[in-house]
């Protein structure tokens, strides 16, 4: 075996995104804004958009389901501030030099929201649970046997080489938590919301709020000194918290003003700008958070056609774009992971945003395009629906008539994996470019967004999934990063942000990809 140290295993994640303020311990974030010592008490309510599908963690990958259930379930690994896998439930791991063997050690003392302690029968059960059930279940594909080897040790054994598997155990996606052995092996609409998290469940009101309370009993992680992304040393200081379903963003912001709501997840920049003037409240830019996406249909012509795809690309003005569809929260940068990973690359980036009609004319000459009108379809957010306009405008200008189709987002979704009925697709990425390279280039394997397979893609991803080595698999991501702009096989337009809203009396709140509860406290 070859013992991998916390440093190590601190070094080898991948890629993520910084919130503001991001990676401060909780006593020096709050030194630095001034505030004062902790409290304890009071209830924070959070305005979210929607109700979340389950509070069954690994059933899951919304989004909105993922800001109540981290608080209540926790997992072996977790991304760090800067989307890094690091031990939270487990205390390390050691890998065997073959990268077959994965032999993990447990923090004891950790409880269950029942009063049971956790051991390496609850994390086996759980694992084998999500391989079963889970949103995300082929984040476990390679996974051969799970046993629990020792009271606090567990060894699981891979079918072959995956230098991601720690990345997958420790995706937020559709999370892979940990749960007592006597739930994990029952039905699923048994299961009793039992983790080990900062907070336990109390009520899911349907149509109305899901209610979460302080659990007395946790014991926050020894081996940090503040929060750390999804991990770190989680101190509760509220009594409560309640998510409070609000699809309407006008009675968000009367909650806000009343007292009644102290977090807004999202604001729009007016309103952010409107706010920022009165000492009542608090503003976030946290940015990046997304990055917006255009996909080109390779099953389609002119799609098809790497001419046709390197005029576009070589046409349209990012900038303006970018402006248009999300003023005052963008950011001008073509990588494909955010620019705080260690993966990072800037090849390519020579053919980002060149705005260069006369080059893109040349190439529209030269390729297959006969001045037919294609299809661009969109969902009916503000955001896509820009951003697709947009796109159209500037792509009249060289000469390329596009249709823009709108329509709600699981349509829309539905048809963009599917060969007919479009040429282009504007969408953001959210939690890809946050977890990584692997994530990033899963997309687009096996041609499921291109719907048409590109080799040199595959032969980069099985390549990347089977080096253990992390410059190498830099290098590696690197030439899919250039050989995405190489033959424009899809644009990234830029990054952009969030504003999120809170009352001024919520204190050492620091955003990050969920709206985090613990480590703030009420003020007055």
């Amino acid at each position: 075996m070859t013992a991998w140290t916390r440093r190590k295993m601190l070094m080898a994640g991948t890629a993520g995104v910084t919130a503001a303020m991001a990676g401060l311990p909780a006593r020096l974030a709050a030194q630095t804004a001034g505030a004062a010592m902790p409290k304890r008490g009071g209830t924070v309510t959070v305005a979210v958009t929607q109700a979340p599908p389950s509070i069954d963690a690994q059933v899951t990958s919304a989004s909105t389901a993922r800001d109540v259930t981290l608080h209540l379930y926790e997992t072996l690994y977790a991304r760090d501030e800067n989307g890094k896998p690091v031990p939270d439930l487990a205390d390390g791991v050691d890998i065997s030099k073959d990268g077959l063997t994965y032999v993990f050690k447990l923090r004891p003392g950790v409880k269950f929201h029942n009063g049971k302690v956790m051991g390496s029968r609850d994390v086996a059960a759980s694992l084998e649970r999500f391989h079963k059930f889970g949103a995300s279940a082929n984040l476990l594909d390679a996974m051969d046997t799970v046993q629990a080897t020792g009271p606090l040790e567990v060894t699981v054994r891979l079918k072959a080489l995956q230098s991601t598997f720690l990345d997958n155990l420790s995706s937020p996606r559709a999370p892979i938590a940990i749960y007592p052995e006597e739930e994990a092996v029952k039905p699923l609409k048994d299961f009793g919301f039992i983790g080990t998290g900062p907070f336990k469940f109390v009520e899911y009101a349907l149509d109305s709020h899901v209610t979460i309370e302080r659990f007395a009993d946790y014991v926050p992680n020894p081996n940090y000194k503040g929060r750390d992304g999804f991990a770190g040393r989680k101190e509760v200081y509220i009594d409560r918290a309640i998510f409070r379903f609000m699809p309407d963003a006008s009675a968000q912001l009367a909650g806000l003003r009343t007292g009644q709501i102290q977090i807004v997840e999202i604001v729009d920049g007016p309103t952010a700008k409107q706010l920022n003037s009165n000492p009542q409240f608090k503003i976030f830019k946290v940015l990046p958070f997304y990055l917006q996406v255009a996909k080109f249909n390779h099953a389609q012509p002119p799609c098809d056609d790497v001419n046709f795809r390197r005029a576009v690309a070589a046409a349209l003005n990012m900038e303006e774009t970018m402006a248009i569809a999300f003023p005052d929260v963008y950011d001008l940068d073509g990588g494909w992971v955010f620019q705080n990973s260690a993966y990072y690359s800037k090849a390519g980036l020579d053919l980002y945003n060149i705005a260069d009609p006369a080059k893109a004319k040349a190439l529209l000459a030269k390729s297959s395009y006969k001045g037919e009108t294609l299809t661009f379809i969109v969902d009916n957010s503000r955001t896509d629906m820009d951003t697709a306009t947009d796109i159209k405008e500037q792509l009249g200008q060289i000469g390329v008539k596009v249709d823009v189709k709108v329509s709600d987002w699981p349509t829309v979704s539905l048809v963009g994996y599917t060969p007919n009925g479009w040429h282009f697709w504007t969408h953001g990425f959210g939690i890809e470019p946050f977890e990584g390279p692997a994530t990033v280039m899963s997309v687009y394997a096996n041609g499921i967004s291109e719907l048409k397979d590109d080799p040199v893609i595959d032969g980069l991803y099985k390549a990347y999934t089977g080096e253990m080595d992390m410059e190498k698999r830099k290098d590696i991501f690197a030439q899919f990063q250039g050989h995405m702009y190489e033959n424009a096989v899809s644009m990234t337009l830029g990054n952009y942000g969030i504003f999120q809203a809170i009352d001024a009396k919520l204190k050492n709140f620091v955003p990050f990809r969920i709206t985090r509860l613990w480590d703030v406290w009420l003020d007055g």
